[in-house]
């Protein structure tokens, strides 16, 4: 009896170790499962991130040949963000949006943000119109503020050539 029960008991302690490797493998394809899951994931939002670029530039030529206003001051923060990926720096160098203290929201129009926080809002709009008509936008705000920007927007072009990866998730100007 004695010999039945070791015998069961090596069985079992067999099994146990076959169970545990058979468990280890699928653990390892797994994670290797969801490494690829990132990677795939990862590439799918650089690739859409391309497409809405490329989208929103198709978007800018076909009302540039319509002959349709780019900016207008009915449009929301949000539709004008959408246009020109410049157009947050534009606003910050109005102060609009640039710090805590100057916060507007994404659904307030151009206008209402004029009227709201006292911006010149010919010189806003004419700085946002400069963005698309190939100037370097925001001119008309705070010139040391201009300046600084266009400088890490340079900054910036020179280092994504050198690590695309790299980008400048969010500059604040105080002035």
């Amino acid at each position: 009896m004695a010999t039945a029960a070791l015998i069961v008991a090596i069985l079992a302690l067999l099994v146990a170790f076959l169970t545990m490797r058979r468990a280890t493998g699928l653990q390892e394809r797994l994670e290797q499962t969801t490494s690829q899951l990132y990677e795939v994931r990862s590439t799918m939002s650089r690739a859409n991130e391309t497409f809405e670029n490329k989208l929103n530039d198709i978007r800018l030529q076909m009302r540039r040949q319509a002959g349709e206003a780019i900016f207008n001051p009915s449009m929301t923060i949000a539709d004008a963000m959408s246009v020109h990926p410049r157009v947050t720096e534009v606003l910050a160098n109005f102060h609009l949006g640039g710090c805590s203290h100057c916060t507007v929201s994404d659904v307030d129009t151009i206008e209402g943000a004029c009227q709201t926080y006292g911006i010149d809002q010919a010189a806003l709009m004419n700085a946002l119109n400069g963005l698309v008509s190939g100037g370097s936008g925001g001119t008309a705000g705070p010139a040391a503020g201009a300046k600084m920007l266009d400088a890490v927007a340079s900054d910036t072009k020179a280092s994504d050539t050198k690590a695309s990866d790299t980008k400048v998730s969010n500059v604040k100007v105080s002035f």
